[in-house]
């Protein structure tokens, strides 16, 4: 029987959250579709966004994935036609690399009818992607901590609550990726580390808990946030607004530029308030209120 067509669909996902950097990651509802059919010769279709920039030949992440997986598999691709709705902003913070190799990876295993097991997937998109904090949420969906060691990845799933709700406001500023980590010192003060450890295990306990409270004070960074900060125009303007609209946290969302704002109500009120503190600075930014994604 056929697997034409295919259709796959990868959340969007925000990284580090706060203290956990490089380790704590969820999925949330922004959504990009990869459909596949069979075809003469490879052909790709973009719509959304980056749909102007992104490279429409073997050059596609989301092509690069599926041949990686056929390669691991030792099988071949046939000819296809990949079309691909974008809705995660590119170099936002979002997780839109993640999401195509996620994307990419799972697409190859229908077409090709395997089955590997998570933790080969998860394998297989951190040796493409180089961070895990973004392809194991994607994968994996939920909150998730995750880590490397020298027998792979390490990954444990908690639950959330149904009704929790992400602000994201992304301002229109680029920041690369690279560019972000190269900010980070190469080392940090002992005091720094133990800071953070203790918090990015309050978080995750306030986050499955959906207890605001306890997020609110310990949804605090010295790692990466206090480095980036200055690549986002207004940053402590913004969030000193989002927490006057009711937002009891907010952090940079991955890398930036995007801003991740958690509460437990008001959640437009929250997004238009960091919208117009961006707008009063000078620069125009979109928002989203996301939910999370479980399942």
């Amino acid at each position: 029987m056929s697997p034409f067509p295919v259709h796959i669909r990868v959340p969007a996902t925000t990284a580090n959250l706060g203290p956990g950097f490089d380790v704590l990651g969820m999925a949330l509802g922004l959504w990009n579709e990869i459909h596949v059919e069979r075809a003469a010769n490879l052909r790709i279709g973009i719509e959304g966004e980056g749909a102007a920039l992104l490279p429409r030949d073997e050059r596609n992440l989301v092509y690069r994935a599926m041949l990686r997986l056929a390669q691991h598999a030792k099988r071949s691709l046939p000819p296809l036609h990949l079309r691909l709705y974008n809705r995660i902003p590119l170099q936002a913070g979002l997780g839109s690399s993640s999401a195509a190799i996620v994307g990419g990876l799972t697409a190859a295993a229908h077409v090709l009818g395997i089955t590997l097991p998570p933790e080969e997937m998860l394998r297989l998109a951190v040796e493409i992607e180089g961070h895990p904090d973004n392809v194991a949420p994607a994968l994996y969906k939920g909150l998730v901590a995750v880590t490397l060691d020298e027998e792979g990845p390490l990954v444990i799933r908690f639950p959330l609550p149904d009704d929790m709700r992400v602000v994201i406001v992304l301002p229109d500023v680029r920041v690369s990726t690279e560019r972000a980590r190269a900010l980070l010192p190469s080392h940090v003060p002992h005091g720094d580390a133990v800071f953070n450890v203790a918090r990015a295990v309050f978080v995750v306990h306030a986050l499955s808990r959906g207890d605001y409270p306890l997020l609110s004070r310990v949804m605090v960074d010295r790692l990466h946030v206090p480095y980036r900060k200055g690549l986002i125009p207004s940053f402590d303007r913004v969030v000193r607004e989002a927490r006057k609209a009711g937002a009891a946290a907010v952090t940079i969302s991955g890398s930036g530029p995007a801003l991740a704002a958690f509460a437990p109500a008001q959640h437009q009120h929250i997004a238009e308030a960091m919208v117009r503190a961006f707008q009063e600075a000078g620069v125009t930014a979109r928002s989203w209120i996301l939910p999370v994604v479980s399942e």
